[in-house]
């Protein structure tokens, strides 16, 4: 499943191309929309979702899930495409005079009108965004606190707590913290659920995605040669690696 840093990456390269465009086609899963002649206004990004606002207030609210992908194509290359294509694999549709924009297999599309009920139901209930120009690590560290039954692996999950953060990043955030990952948030300092978020802050802002223990199992640590362990953890189950000695000072009860 992509993570924030790739949404927002996408929000970058798709904002510029749509921003102030008028739409020329809107469809979901090959069904026309009656959304042609507004307007972009705007292209953002929170956590994993991605967000495309009209002129009318009608917001497109969409996450990606796990085989879901966006692409910008010139009209004739999309119509091509499209032609050739099973409606139901387009998810949603964004036609232009100078480009089209196609979320291939998406997880989620939902457009909702400005006074439509629950409008941003999905959004306020996440966390703020990791990426965001304003996002404090302390303010999300103290978020986590709060969840101190539940280990550290699921609570940088939890996009309530802080959005954006995927199963990779939280990987490598918890080696470069050598925190283990089974550890109950109770067990870990204030400074330590800091430098959990400072850190996945910094390495997502880089696009940092150097596999120090991510997808490494039976492979040496490059701090300690001990052998990267893998096991499924968490509620629900995420495939997890970690450092079994560096990873090994904060363990669970």
């Amino acid at each position: 499943m992509p993570e924030g840093d790739t949404i927002h990456d996408h929000a970058k390269k798709i904002g510029p191309l749509l921003t102030g465009q008028v739409l020329t086609r809107v469809t979901t899963q090959g069904i026309e929309r009656s959304l042609d002649g507004r307007t972009v206004s705007a292209v953002f990004p929170h956590g994993k979702h991605l967000m495309v606002d009209l002129d009318d207030g009608t917001r497109i609210r969409t996450h990606l899930g796990m085989p879901g992908r966006i692409r910008a194509y010139a009209p004739r290359e999309a119509d091509a495409l499209l032609a050739r294509t099973s409606p139901g694999t387009a998810v949603l549709v964004l036609a232009t005079a100078v480009v089209t924009v196609i979320w291939w297999r998406a997880r989620t599309v939902e457009i909702l009108g400005r006074r439509a009920p629950n409008r941003d139901a999905a959004l306020l209930q996440l966390g703020p965004d990791i990426l965001a120009a304003d996002f404090d690590p302390a303010d999300a560290a103290g978020r986590a606190a709060e969840h101190g039954t539940r280990i550290a692996a699921d609570v940088l999950l939890d996009q309530r707590v802080v959005a954006g953060i995927g199963n990779i990043y939280k990987n490598e955030t918890l080696a470069a913290c050598r925190v283990d990952p089974r550890a109950p948030m109770r067990t870990l300092p204030p400074a330590t659920l800091l430098a959990l978020y400072a850190t996945a802050h910094r390495l997502m802002t880089l696009r940092d995605r150097t596999r120090h223990v991510y997808g490494r199992t039976g492979e040496a640590c490059e701090r300690c040669d001990t052998a990267i362990k893998r096991a499924e953890i968490g509620e629900p189950a995420r495939t997890t690696w970690w450092c079994p000695s560096c990873q090994a000072a904060l363990t669970p009860d």
